[in-house]
């Protein structure tokens, strides 16, 4: 659970400093950038609030059996490492289009 939660707050905070200078002074040099943060923004937008919709259900759902299933973490050890890769891929992504557009 840490290492899924320390991913999606580094690459959050990775990803406001990028999208900062993508609307920054320097923002016409970067070529790679741009393209890369529309998709990538719309693809992890997705992805967290499907995190999201898992780990908080709808209160109508909070019944004496819901709440000890809510206990319980929801993901199998498969989801959490195919969504680490995912941001794994978002993160190596960014870092590529940055070097890119910086030569």
């Amino acid at each position: 659970m840490n290492d899924l939660m320390d991913s999606i707050m580094a690459l959050q905070t990775a990803f406001q400093q990028v999208k900062n200078l993508a609307k920054g002074p320097g923002a016409t040099k970067l070529i790679a950038l741009k393209p890369l943060l529309e998709s990538s923004s719309l693809e992890l937008e997705k992805e967290f609030n499907r995190i999201l919709q898992v780990l908080q259900p709808g209160l109508r759902q909070q019944t004496k059996k819901k709440l000890g299933q809510r206990l319980k973490w929801p993901f199998q050890k498969a989801d959490v490492e195919q969504i680490l890769q995912l941001l794994e891929r978002h993160k190596s992504a960014l870092i590529f289009a940055m070097n890119s557009d910086q030569m």
